[in-house]
This record gives C-alpha cells, sequence and structure tokens, in this order.
C-alpha cells in the first residue's frame, strides 16, 4: 500500500443523498431505487474512480429505519437486481462497497417494538446486556455476511442515536459502553469474512477524552479505520497523538460536511466549500490522519460536484494544494482551461468566502443542514432553510444577497465552454438569493 496517500479513500452516504432528483413528499431518509438513481450512482462511481476514491460506504441498500420482523424479504428481486449491477459495477472500476451498519443502534426500531427485552426502555438503542439483543445484531451481521450480495465490508456505527440507559449500562462510561459492542461485532465479523475492510465512525462517540483512551485503543485493534466525526481531537491539539497511538487509520469526514436535502430541489442552493474540505484533509494528512469518509454530493448541482472534486482530490494526492484542487474541478465540470479556468477558480474561492465568512458553521464540528434533516411540522416535506435563517443575521443575510447578486454578474463574463454548467450554477444562485428573500421579506 503507498505510504504517499490516505490509506482508507472512502465516499459515504445515504443510498439517495447523490441523486439528481429529490423525494418531496417521503419522509428521510427515503431509500427508493430507480432506474434515475442507478444512473446517478453509475456516473458517481466513473468519478469516483478517477478520482481514486476506492471505497463506497452505502447507507440504506436494505433498509430504511429498520430490520423488519420477522427478519424475512427483506428486499424484492428488483432491488436486488439493482444492488447486483451498482456493485459489479463498482468492481469494474476497482472499487470496494462497505455496508453503513448500526451496531445496537440504528435499524432495530421495529424489533424493539416487538420484543421489548432487547432494549431496556430505549426506544432506539438495544442493551449489550440483553441475550435476546445479541442474536438480532447477529443475525443481521450474518445477513449482510451473506455472499450473495458481494459486498466488500461494513463501516459500523453504535452511538449515533444514544445507548441504552439501565443501571448495568449507566455504571460504564459511553466509551467503554461502545467499545464493548464494537469489538464484538468486529471479531465477529472478522471470524466470519476474513476478507472484508471494518470501519467505524463514531457520530455521537467523543474520542478525544485521555481518560477513555485505553477503550479508543481497543476499538482500533479490531477495526481498519476509526472516522472522528466532529473534530475535537484537532481543535485540542490532541490528533496527532491519538493517531500514532492506535492500531488502525485514522480520519474524519473532510471538515465540511453538507447534509444533501432529501426535499430540496438540486439547483436550490450555492455553497461551494471545496476549499474547506482541502485544507482539513490536508491538516489531517499532517497530523497522522490516513482515513476519511468523505461525503456524497448530488451532481446534478455543479457547484456541489466541483466542491466534492475538489475535496475527493488530497486523499489520493495529499501534496495536491487546496488551490491546484479546486482549479483541476473547475476545469473538469466547466471545460475550462487557460485564463477562463484561472478566473473560474478565483470566482469559486469568493463564492465559498461569501457564505463560510458570515456564517457561524466552523468546518470539522459536524454536518452543515440545508434544511432540518426531519422537520417536526411535516416530516414528508421540504423544511426551511436552516444554514441561512439560523446561521446567519439579517444584516449577514443582506451582504450575502449582495454578494451572490455580484457573483451572479460575474459569472456572465467568464467564457465557460459548457454553458449548460453554467446556466445551472446561475439557477443554484438564483434559488438561493429567492431563499433569502423569503426569509426577510418584510
Amino acid at each position: 500500500m503507498p505510504a504517499d496517500r490516505f490509506r482508507y479513500r472512502v465516499t459515504c452516504g445515504w443510498l439517495r443523498d447523490l441523486a439528481s432528483e429529490p423525494a418531496p413528499h417521503d419522509p428521510w431518509p427515503c431509500i427508493r431505487w430507480d432506474d434515475r438513481l442507478l444512473a446517478d450512482q453509475l456516473r458517481f462511481l466513473d468519478v469516483q474512480a478517477e478520482m481514486d476514491v476506492t471505497y463506497n460506504v452505502v447507507w440504506g441498500l436494505f433498509i430504511d429505519r429498520s430490520w423488519p420482523v420477522p427478519f424475512a424479504n427483506i428486499i424484492d428481486a428488483e432491488r436486488e437486481a439493482r444492488l447486483h449491477t451498482f456493485v459489479a459495477a463498482a468492481h469494474e472500476r476497482g472499487l470496494k462497497i462497505l455496508h453503513g451498519t448500526g451496531i445496537y443502534s440504528w435499524g432495530f426500531d421495529d424489533i424493539i417494538r416487538a420484543h421489548p427485552e432487547v432494549a431496556r426502555g430505549h426506544a432506539h438503542s438495544m442493551c449489550p446486556f440483553s441475550p435476546q439483543a445479541w442474536e438480532w445484531q447477529r443475525r443481521v451481521l450474518d445477513f449482510l455476511m451473506d455472499p450473495r450480495w458481494g459486498l466488500d465490508g461494513i463501516s459500523m456505527q453504535s452511538a449515533d442515536q444514544g445507548r441504552c440507559s439501565c443501571d448495568q449500562c449507566r455504571a460504564r462510561s459511553a466509551a467503554e459502553h461502545h467499545a464493548d459492542l464494537l469489538v464484538r461485532c468486529a471479531e465477529y465479523v472478522r471470524a466470519g469474512r476474513p476478507d472484508w475492510t471494518i470501519g467505524q465512525a463514531s457520530w455521537g462517540l467523543a474520542l478525544d477524552d485521555p481518560a477513555d483512551f485505553e477503550h479508543v485503543r481497543r476499538i482500533s485493534r479490531v477495526v481498519d479505520y476509526m472516522v472522528e466525526v466532529r473534530e475535537r481531537s484537532a481543535t485540542a491539539g490532541r490528533r496527532a497523538d491519538i493517531a500514532r497511538g492506535l492500531a488502525c487509520a485514522y480520519g474524519s469526514v473532510g471538515g465540511v460536511f453538507v447534509e444533501p436535502p432529501q426535499h430540496y430541489e438540486r439547483l436550490r442552493w450555492f455553497v461551494p466549500c471545496g476549499l474547506r474540505s482541502a485544507r482539513a484533509l490536508r491538516r489531517l494528512w499532517d497530523d497522522g490522519g490516513r482515513a476519511v469518509e468523505y461525503f456524497y454530493r448530488p451532481f446534478a448541482n455543479p457547484v456541489e460536484e466541483v466542491s466534492w472534486r475538489t475535496g475527493a482530490a488530497i486523499p489520493g494526492a495529499p501534496d495536491t494544494s487546496p488551490e491546484e484542487a479546486l482549479s483541476r474541478a473547475v476545469a473538469a465540470v466547466y471545460g475550462v482551461s487557460g485564463v477562463a479556468q484561472e478566473q473560474l477558480t478565483a470566482w469559486f474561492a469568493r463564492g465559498e468566502d461569501a457564505y463560510f465568512t458570515r456564517s457561524d458553521f466552523i468546518p470539522g464540528n459536524g454536518p452543515l443542514s440545508l434544511e432540518p434533516l426531519i422537520w417536526s411540522e411535516n416530516p414528508a416535506a421540504a423544511g426551511p432553510p436552516i444554514y441561512l435563517r439560523d446561521r446567519m443575521t439579517a444584516a449577514q443575510r443582506a451582504g450575502y444577497a449582495s454578494d451572490l447578486r455580484q457573483l451572479r454578474a460575474d459569472l456572465a463574463m467568464i467564457a465557460l465552454p459548457r454553458r449548460e454548467q453554467a446556466d445551472r450554477t446561475i439557477a443554484a444562485i438564483n434559488g438561493t438569493l429567492r431563499d433569502l428573500a423569503a426569509l426577510d421579506a418584510p
């Protein structure tokens, strides 16, 4: 394995996060799989292979919120055929498919309702002291390990919905609790599929407390890579020490994780962020990080494709400057070269600064949600643009709108060979301006 690049160059997301069509009337997460989505996935695989991103974690291949009870007829023949087409296409391109997998949490709601003894009071997370809970978790792992699906591994999450709060569980720290779960499951998978890659993403689990480091180290001995979602260890100045002290590759989600809005039309927003992702990944490399789970973007919005390509360039070539990565990305998406390439690269940098210098979002501190992931007023409808409403003052929004209007005018002055991409970019700016106007209407 080359030592001059990240060892685990992973992209990650829910099944429809890269879809060119939204799912405006479905509760999140929608995992509807149709021909249009499959075409989007194949194009994404092409770009992933081009960028030397070699692993793809998918959530939602089989279920959305819960494994069924009884545990049978998980998917129908049509969905299985799409799965085989997708996995075969990945393998033809030299890529590996990992399944996003809840460990005692996420995917067990129906099981908990039908068999409350597995959870001891928690609505979403099973109790590790329940023998019945392990039987259900083992059943899920056995199902995923079936060679019939052609999968190449899993990425585990155990903490995103909290944990059991029974007396036995409360007696242990969160890190000890989740380490016990993750180690048990990883060892079980390793015994059954020694050929598999095993990752672990720490949604909801802090990894930076020195008092808990031995439990974090225990996890590292049984997985291939571990991702810290909120980069608190970097903020605390401890990430390099943690990376050196683990037995696996250590990583992040790449600084700026824009949570793809399931309900929004794909040209409703304009949030270029590739430079900040690339800079975060360069810092991760300097700290000894060798893994990333870099999230999907819907390429139907060309600004999203530029941002994804810019960050994705770093894991395969960490010596690439973020500015060079951005320059290559705009060339690939808009077909520009020479002076126009320089102008468009500078234009994207301005567009990125226009939002991030005004908003309160801190790269490395979790996801940037454009709409609420689950809008309490109506889970099956688009929610308000909270990335504008909640992260800026009215005065900042006014300044941002002014910058966007200037960016729109300046883009028209750059000679872009792929005019349809320019038109789509202007549409994304206009979508943002409409949301800004609606938020601050008298």
